[in-house]
């Protein structure tokens, strides 16, 4: 099985590329695979037995190198549930996890930051000031920043050397200067942040001082027989700013002014953060051609490629063409922590079948944006190494009925099969997938296909029987005597509402005039040309409806009681790129904080929660109702089995997450190794 249209599977006799060691520096690396820095927020101030028990996993599972980070040189940028490297404290907790990572096979760097301007103004241990080059509005957090003075600089600069004296007697095999991600050093080398009229501004050789000095100092410090590397853009993807030419000369210069090991390349920054934090939307190989110019410009220091890649399947291709000399997949391990060993053909039989990152960024980066620890759609074990071990076959088979064919229920046919159960999966419609059959078809949501291919593809080889077509009953459970019934019928949009208080609609929800949200998805082409779209969601859900709909009017207007449109979507990573889709579409109107009055044929009335100011929205073709999911219930199943279990949207509806976590946590609480719903 492909493990999507167009995308190969794993060739036979695959990873001869990625399999060759790699000298970088003082450092031999095993193999052309890594994991560049990326938040988890599993420590606090020094490394945690988390954080390593993290690494450890996807070093048994193939990965050659990892960066850590990120890791801050400086009191002014620390921040809560990351690592502090200019602390000698960190000395003792790095070298336990580097150790380990050793241990198991792999090499690991780490990454020394400051976050400048992107830094928050209350830190760990109080208010402080944010710093960068320029007195600007910081496009992360909106605050306004401080002019760094020569004083505060040469703080700065001795702050990344105590860090990389600190990592190098902590046993990372070398050092990585972030200069990239709109981050403090990239601050000042961009004329997007960097306003300055001293040495420290204006031409290359100003605004490339403060990195050189960086540069100089931790190579001095660290000395000539350690590897010491840059994180840095190829592009900044923004007219004003450094396109990939400009940054070729950047990394010339900044090559000449000290020894450089590698190159760890990205682009973009907190102006334009989809490049940083790239999601679903983007192209999978979305910086290749950027990378690959800075490898013909310097083919004499190893590049790491970032965006490179055409697919997982063809990591390879990146190293084998000399496009790059390591290949990063990074939330692909996180997906799938043996990674590595598949790509490598040392992964054979059931199981060995790659688990595919499908880019939405809620699992790992939407967690991250909230101060929660880093978890992962598909891989709800991710971070939780140390209390979800693996689980023992099953000492007695069990015959398990699961009744609904989504993703919590795909995926638990698919755990407890694995574990030795016999398991009979029911679904009523034709085809397995349940809502992700309408969320791949949402423009730049295409990747969820990825999840329901893995799926059918791991139900097959875990031997579950599943029918299709099949509408269960009690009465059917029942007859069936099964040892127990997981119930995974999944939501559907309301034909009224969910909510028994609050919503969009001042009288409550109309009893007519309205299009439920599935229905108005499944057939677009027929709500007429000029809709109104009524918000009482908010999430990404809602925001899915909204895009399906658009390619196929001419006019939408969303009306919803929130002060903005999708405000359940952070302010971070996705958002921007999706209001860029709305705002790409000539007749999106937007009505927030508004309340509906009535509903009547072709017209809403509708008005302003704070002002109480009354509009009509007339000559509509069909008005879309979108309200927040119910739960499908089977009624009288409470005792067609010794054990009925609830478990995703049909428990609570939510979350692609929500739904494939519950449906892990099940295995293991039939494995007795834990709890589904603790206090319950």
């Amino acid at each position: 099985m492909t493990a999507s249209p167009g995308i190969p599977s794993v060739p036979t006799g695959a990873g001869s590329a990625l399999s060759e060691p790699l000298r970088i520096g003082m450092v031999d690396v095993p193999n052309r695979i890594m994991q560049t820095a990326h938040s988890k927020q599993y420590s606090d101030r020094v490394e945690s037995d988390r954080e390593t028990a993290y690494f450890v996993r996807r070093a048994h599972g193939g990965c050659g190198l990892f960066i850590a980070g990120n890791h801050f040189v400086h009191p002014s940028g620390s921040i809560r549930g990351f690592q502090d490297a200019f602390l000698p404290e960190s000395v003792p907790a790095s070298r336990r996890m580097t150790d380990a990572i050793h241990d198991a096979g792999s090499r690991v760097f780490v990454q020394l930051n400051h976050h400048g301007a992107q830094a928050q103004p209350d830190g760990p241990d109080g208010p402080r000031t944010v710093y960068a080059p320029s007195r600007i509005l910081s496009p992360s957090t909106a605050h306004a920043t401080r002019e760094m003075s020569r004083d505060d600089i040469r703080s700065v600069v001795e702050g990344w050397a105590i860090s990389a004296e600190h990592a190098r007697a902590g046993g990372f095999d070398g050092v990585e200067i972030h200069m990239a991600h709109g981050y403090l050093l990239h601050q000042f080398l961009s004329p997007l942040y960097n306003a300055r009229g001293d040495e420290y501004g204006g031409d290359l050789e100003g605004r490339t001082r403060f990195p050189r000095e960086v540069l100089s100092a931790v190579r001095e410090r660290v000395g000539d027989d350690y590897t010491v590397g840059i994180r840095i853009v190829a592009n900044e993807f923004h007219p004003d700013g450094l396109d990939g030419a400009a940054m070729r000369e950047v990394i010339a210069r900044l090559r000449a002014a000290a020894r450089i090991d590698f190159l760890d390349l990205a682009a973009g920054g907190y102006h334009n953060v989809h490049y940083v934090f790239p999601s679903s939307p983007m192209p999978y190989a979305w910086l290749r051609d950027d990378v690959a110019a800075v490898k013909a410009a310097h083919p004499d220091v190893a590049v790491f490629g970032v965006g490179a890649a055409r697919s997982v399947e063809e990591a390879e291709e990146v190293v084998a063409s000399g496009i790059a000399d390591m290949v990063a997949l990074t939330r692909a391990q996180i997906a799938d922590p043996d990674l590595g060993r598949k790509l490598l053909g040392q992964a054979f039989g059931a199981g060995s079948g790659i688990r595919h990152c499908i880019r939405l960024n809620q699992g790992c980066l939407g967690r991250g944006s909230r101060g929660l620890p880093m978890s992962c759609t598909v891989n709800p074990l991710a971070g939780r190494e140390l209390e979800r071990g693996d689980r023992p076959h099953a000492a007695t088979a069990r015959h398990w009925i699961v009744v609904g064919g989504g993703p919590a229920g795909m995926r638990a046919a698919v755990e407890l099969a694995s574990d030795g159960h016999h398991v009979t999966l029911l679904e009523q419609a034709d085809e397995l997938g349940g809502q992700l059959r309408l969320a791949r078809r949402v423009p730049g949501r295409e990747s969820v296909g990825l999840l329901v291919d893995d799926l059918e593809r791991d139900l097959a080889e875990a031997g579950v029987h599943v029918r299709l077509g099949v509408a269960a009953t009690a009465a059917d459970l029942a007859a069936a005597a099964a040892d127990g019934i997981v119930m995974a019928t999944g939501a559907v949009a309301p034909r009224s509402t969910s909510l028994a208080l609050g919503g969009a609609y001042t009288g409550g929800f109309p009893a007519a005039g309205t299009i439920d949200a599935f229905a108005a998805a499944s057939a677009p082409a027929q709500l007429g040309r000029r809709i109104a779209v009524v918000d009482s969601d908010g999430t990404a859900y809602a925001a899915g409806i909204v895009l399906s709909l658009l390619a196929h009017v001419d006019e939408l207007e969303v009306v919803t009681p929130f002060e903005s449109v999708f405000p359940h979507i952070g302010a971070g990573y996705d958002r921007p790129l999706l209001l860029e889709r709305l705002a790409a579409h000539p007749g999106f109107r937007r009505r927030t904080a508004q309340v509906v009055d009535a509903v009547v044929p072709e017209t809403i009335s509708v008005r302003d929660a704070l002002t109480g100011e009354g509009t009509t929205l007339d000559r509509l073709d069909a008005v879309v109702a979108i309200e927040p999911r119910a739960s499908v219930v089977v009624e009288g199943i409470a005792d067609a089995a010794p054990r009925v279990v609830t478990i995703g949207d049909a428990f609570a509806p939510r979350t692609i997450d929500a739904a494939i976590f519950e449906a892990v946590e099940l295995a293991y609480d039939v494995a007795g190794l834990g709890v589904l719903r603790p206090g319950r």
